[in-house]
């Protein structure tokens, strides 16, 4: 298994994908630069790092700048269904490590939760006004 060593090879391959991703995208190649950052987000669930929510949103925004609007919303909208189902993985992964904290192995609380899905409600709102503002400029072209 991926994970608990802060030099492991994984962290370097999801460096390498973010990266890649970001030079796709700066080429307007967002179907490859989704693709890559696909990929890390399945290395970054077995690693020890845990990457901020907002890098995440990456892939919704690249499905954007590709006019693929609806899979935007998808890609978010699953995001904040499965905050509960991807904590629970991440506490699975504490228990195999061993890491503990009072009380017993390390968890994901209810507030930490409950923050994330109101950051991707923020970012489905700013996903939804960006594509307002395109639906206005098309209707006054």
């Amino acid at each position: 298994m991926l994970g608990l060593s802060g030099d492991d090879s994984s962290h370097d391959v999801i460096r390498e994908l973010l990266k890649k991703a970001t030079a796709q995208a700066g080429e307007k190649e967002y179907d490859l630069a989704i693709a890559s950052l696909l990929r890390a987000y399945e290395l970054m669930k077995t690693c020890s790092t845990e990457w901020g929510l907002k890098e995440y949103f990456r892939v919704a925004r690249y499905y954007h700048l590709a006019g693929r609007y609806d899979d935007a919303f998808k890609w978010l909208q699953q995001l904040h269904d499965r905050v509960d189902a991807d904590a629970d993985a991440r506490e699975t992964l504490y228990q195999q490590w061993g890491w503990r904290q009072k009380g017993g192995f390390s968890k994901v609380s209810k507030t930490i939760r409950d923050k994330k899905r109101e950051l991707i409600e923020a970012e489905i709102a700013l996903l939804n006004t960006r594509q307002e503002k395109i639906n206005a400029k098309k209707v006054s072209s």
